[in-house]
């Protein structure tokens, strides 16, 4: 019997939100500030390289109508309006789409169209069709099988799709931390082979590149480190941030800059032509 990739997925996915739903304090991460913050300092001051790789990898001509799925603070958007393509973001966050404003009008960039609702809950006739769909480390999405599909039927001439192959660095810390922290084991988000089956089993046979990660998280302080991976382990007690400050002080290195938390993984990009 062949195995059913969706409900797969679908079952990691939905156990990975039941987890957050659980242990979060009523506020998603992406509409904490300090979070959002961190993304748009990240992006008006740190290391640009990846995001320059994820678009000459698309090779987008100037011109082109661009969807871009769950745009957080503007990552890829930004750069692709700077570049002379006609960008429709999909943002539920009103966060993040306040960020990306922020990096808009910094960058200089022209106006975006933005959409605030969820892959899931958008509305096609509104969403509309464009020559090329992208989406960044943003396919934490329910029932996979009719989103993808509606990705799909959104490009008209292409779609680029970034995710995890393997856990990123501070998920990896999440395995060994979670139960110390919470008493349970860590659900993780399903990863980038079981997303390509799933297109496989919904008709779609992409392309898959694969690419190393090798920079570690940056941090101006060590301080800051333990706040932000008490943010993503839901640490709220003076014994839960002990053991968070512990992990973080045995990993952290001093740079030039400031401090990393050394780490690699593995991300995919998956891309099919129409």
């Amino acid at each position: 019997m062949a195995l059913d990739y969706i409900a797969l997925w679908n079952e990691q996915h939905e156990a990975a939100n039941r987890q957050k739903q659980v242990w979060n304090d009523g506020r998603s991460f992406w509409e904490d500030p300090a979070n959002i913050r961190r993304f748009v300092d990240r992006l008006l001051n740190g290391d640009r390289s990846r995001i320059v790789d994820q678009i000459a990898a698309m090779q987008i001509p100037p011109g082109s109508t661009v969807l871009d799925i769950g745009a957080g603070p503007g990552t890829l958007a930004v750069p692709l309006a700077l570049a002379g393509c006609d960008v429709t973001v999909v943002e539920p966050s009103a966060g993040m789409r306040a960020a990306m404003k922020e990096y808009r009008a910094f960058s200089g960039a022209p106006e975006i169209r933005e959409i605030p609702s969820r892959w899931e809950d958008a509305d096609p006739a509104e969403v509309g069709t464009h020559d090329v769909v992208v989406a960044s480390f943003s396919l934490a999405l329910d029932d996979i099988g009719p989103s993808l599909k509606k990705i799909d039927s959104a490009a008209k001439r292409s779609v680029h799709l970034f995710w995890f192959l393997t856990p990123p660095a501070w998920t990896r810390a999440n395995f060994s931390l979670w139960p110390r922290l919470h008493g349970s084991e860590f659900a993780a988000e399903p990863t980038a082979d079981l997303l390509w089956n799933c297109l496989c089993q919904v008709g779609i046979y992409p392309d898959l590149t694969v690419e190393d990660v090798d920079k570690g998280q940056r941090y101006p302080t060590e301080e800051e480190a333990v706040a932000d991976y008490c943010r993503r382990l839901y640490a709220h007690d003076d014994r839960q941030r002990e053991i968070v400050a512990s992990f973080v002080h045995e990993r952290i290195v001093r740079t030039k800059t400031g401090f990393c938390i050394p780490g690699s993984s593995k991300t995919a990009h998956i891309r099919w032509e129409k």
